[in-house]
C-alpha cells in the first residue's frame, strides 16, 4: 500500500497527472529495476552521480554498476546487495515513471525522500509493510485525525485498500477525500453498520467503471450483466464490511451487523448524515467509496 500513497504524494504534489500516473501503474509490472534508482532510494548515490555514470556509459562498454565502482562511487558489495534485493512496489513505480519521462531521477531522489520524511518511514517499514505505519499514513492523508471517530475511520479505510488490493488489483491512486451528502456515479450500492455503533458504507462510479470493477472481483466467475454488476460490487461490500466486522469483535470486543445491501441508479443516494467521500484512481477510471461512522 505505501506505493499507492506514494502515488498520491505524488499527485498532490503536482510532480506527475493522473494521466501519468494511471500508465505508469498500468507499465510497472513489467518493469526492469535500474541500479541507479536502487542507489539513490539507499542514500548511497545522489541523481547527479547517476547522471554522470549514464552519460559516461554512452563512450564506455561497462556495465553501469562497474562504472559506479570504477567512479568511486560505490564498492563492489554494495552493487551486489543493491542487486540482490527484491525491489518494493513503490521503487517500480518511481522507475516506470522515470523511464516514462514524467520524472527525472533528481525528482525522484527529492519525492522520495520528502515522502519518506515527510511519513516518517523506511525501507524497513515499507518492506515489512507493517500495519501501525499503514495506518498512520491512511489516518494522515485522509486528515481523520480532526474527526470525531478517527479510530474507526482509519480502521475501516485501512481494510478497505487493502481488500482493494487483495481482491480487486493494486493499480490504483487514493485521492483527497472530502466531505459529501450524496454519491456522485451513476450506480451506487450501499450497506449500513449497526449494532454497538452506526455506520454508512458505500461503493459508487459511472455504469463503465463500476462494470469493470465487478468484472475484476468476480475474476473467471464473471457475466456481463447489469444484475450480476450489482451482486459482484455488493459482494466485494459485504467481504470488506464482514472482514472488520470479525476484526471488530476479535480485537476490541465490539459486535456489530450488516444490513442488506440498496441500490441506486441514475440518480444520486442521498444520505442523513455528512459521510466521507473517498476517491480511489484505477487505471480503468474512478471509483468512490462513501463512509461515515
Amino acid at each position: 500500500m505505501f506505493s499507492q500513497f506514494f502515488g498520491g504524494y505524488l499527485l498532490n504534489q503536482g510532480a506527475v497527472t493522473k494521466e501519468q500516473l494511471a500508465k505508469a501503474l498500468d507499465e510497472k509490472k513489467v518493469t526492469r529495476m535500474r541500479l541507479g534508482v536502487l542507489a539513490i532510494n539507499a542514500g548511497l548515490m545522489t541523481a547527479e552521480q547517476v547522471e554522470l555514470v549514464n552519460v559516461t556509459q554512452q563512450t564506455v562498454d561497462k556495465r553501469f554498476g562497474d562504472l559506479c565502482v570504477d567512479m568511486g562511487y560505490l564498492k563492489t558489495e554494495q552493487v551486489d546487495e543493491l542487486l540482490s534485493k527484491q525491489p518494493t512496489d513503490y521503487l517500480l513505480l518511481g522507475q516506470t515513471l522515470v523511464n516514462m519521462g514524467a520524472l527525472s531521477n533528481a525528482d525522484f531522489e527529492k519525492y522520495i525522500n520528502e515522502y519518506r520524511e515527510h511519513n516518517q518511514i523506511s525501507d524497513d517499514d515499507i518492506s515489512g509493510d507493517r500495519s501501525d505505519k499503514l495506518a498512520q499514513l491512511v489516518s494522515e492523508f485522509y486528515h481523520f485525525s480532526t474527526s470525531q471517530n478517527a479510530k474507526l475511520y482509519t480502521k475501516y479505510v485501512t481494510l478497505l485498500l487493502k481488500s482493494l488490493i487483495r481482491f480487486v488489483g493494486d493499480d490504483f491512486t487514493p485521492l483527497d477525500a472530502s466531505p459529501a451528502r450524496a454519491s456522485s456515479g451513476e450506480l451506487t450500492i450501499r450497506q449500513n453498520i449497526t449494532g454497538a455503533y452506526e455506520g454508512i458504507t458505500a461503493i459508487s462510479a459511472g455504469a463503465e467503471e463500476y462494470a469493470t470493477f465487478a468484472k475484476r472481483f468476480a475474476k473467471d466467475a464473471y457475466v456481463r450483466d447489469p444484475e450480476f454488476d450489482d451482486a459482484s460490487v455488493g459482494e466485494f461490500l459485504n467481504v470488506c464490511n464482514g472482514l472488520y466486522a470479525v476484526n471488530e469483535s476479535n480485537e476490541s470486543g465490539v459486535e456489530i451487523s450488516l444490513t442488506p445491501l440498496t441500490t441506486a441508479k441514475n440518480e444520486d443516494m442521498r444520505f442523513d448524515k455528512e459521510v466521507f467521500s473517498i476517491p480511489v484512481q484505477f487505471t480503468f477510471g474512478e471509483i468512490e467509496f462513501l463512509v461515515a461512522f
